[in-house]
């Protein structure tokens, strides 16, 4: 008989592809995809340390397996088929060169190209590319969409020499910088994709693109990637981590959301707002989730500090509609139906999420 355990790892991989196939069809919308995909990573991430938050066994084997759950979180799919939509406007300036015959040349073989990836003719827009690379092997278009294509393909190996060799022709071409930092990703690279990242980021890439790249909760995931990795070292810092504080923060919500307080690792997502807030003491976001996590979990019988960081992060960002919702949460549960109501009114203002203002109006009926 299979171990239960891993019968529940398989069963939210598997509900994790449906999600990107049903956020393809256009049967789920990105927030409410975000919201599930957090939900069943965190599920999955349960399931593959058992439930207890038990450390990995020496071998990697969970760690591996930890990881390619986060990994599984971005739509590779998606990402290909809105950019390769949109490639036609995103070519480097490299791309042009003469040429009359608009099937012939490497304009042309581009948009044959695109056609055929469009068409789900993988193979032979591929084979176009390699057309173009044989007229001109540094162009930058060709190579970074046949690296991404060979990686739809599963031939990650040549996808990542491909890719390689697409960043070398034009470092500032951020299609290819995207692609090479989510291939890195999904092969468990997640310092290099990382690093890829932050040179994407360098690119002031156009606007389709960077909000793809949020969208597909890409940064979270890599930032969530590191950390499993780093899971067993001290830590203390941002530096320690190699993290921007925002996304240690969107991490370590991954790693445990207040909204299912028993699942996740919640003694891991502590020890990141604690990084967080060693280097940022009034960081909103380290201020508002460690609060409640210590509220919400009672580690370290901290239920009184909670309460002073939920306080802290409204007096340093009155605006941040997180720190608001959370503390008319805690003024509820205590009986300060004034003050939870002043924040409830007061988060309307600030037009929040869809998601904070589901949270808030399920807050109004318990006044």
């Amino acid at each position: 008989m299979d171990d239960p355990r891993r019968q529940e790892q398989e069963f939210w991989l598997e509900s994790l592809e449906d999600l990107d196939e049903e956020l393809a069809a256009g049967d789920l919308d990105p927030e409410d995809h975000q919201t599930l995909s957090r939900s069943y990573a965190r599920r999955a991430a349960e399931a593959l340390r058992g439930g207890k938050g038990q450390p990995e066994q020496p071998d990697g084997g969970g760690r591996g397996k930890l990881i390619a759950v986060v990994v599984g979180l971005v739509l590779v799919g998606v990402v290909a088929g809105v950019l390769l939509g949109r490639a036609v406007g995103s070519r480097h300036s490299g791309d042009t060169i003469t040429g009359n015959d608009a099937v012939t040349s490497v304009p042309g073989l581009l948009r044959n190209a695109e056609e055929s990836a469009a068409a789900g003719d993988i193979a032979e827009s591929i084979a176009i590319y390699d057309r173009v690379l044989e007229r001109s092997p540094s162009n930058p278009t060709a190579l970074a969409y046949k690296g991404w294509l060979l990686a739809l393909e599963g031939q990650e190996a040549e996808a990542a020499d491909v890719l390689a060799d697409a960043v070398v022709a034009a470092p500032d071409y951020p299609d290819a910088r995207a692609f090479r930092a989510i291939l890195l990703y999904r092969t468990g690279d997640c310092f290099g994709a990382a690093g890829e990242l932050a040179a994407f980021d360098a690119t002031s890439p156009p606007e389709f693109i960077a909000q793809l790249v949020e969208a597909q909760g890409l940064r979270t995931n890599i930032a969530l990637c590191q950390i499993v990795l780093q899971a067993e070292e001290q830590f203390q810092s941002l530096a320690d981590l190699g993290l921007a504080a925002d996304d240690a923060v969107a991490a370590a919500r991954a790693l445990w959301d207040p909204t299912s307080p028993s699942l996740g690792d919640p003694a891991l997502a502590l020890r990141v707002y604690e990084a967080v807030l060693a280097d940022l003491p009034n960081h909103p976001g380290a201020l508002t989730f460690s609060g409640v996590l210590l509220i919400q979990t009672g580690l370290d019988d901290q239920t009184a500090e909670g309460a002073r960081r939920i306080h802290q992060a409204v007096e340093a960002a009155p605006n941040y509609p997180e720190a608001r919702l959370w503390r008319a949460w805690l003024s509820i549960g205590l009986g300060q139906t004034d003050q939870a109501l002043a924040d409830l009114n007061h988060l309307d203002t600030l037009n929040p999420p869809a998601e904070i203002t589901r949270l808030a109006a399920d807050l109004r009926t318990r006044l």
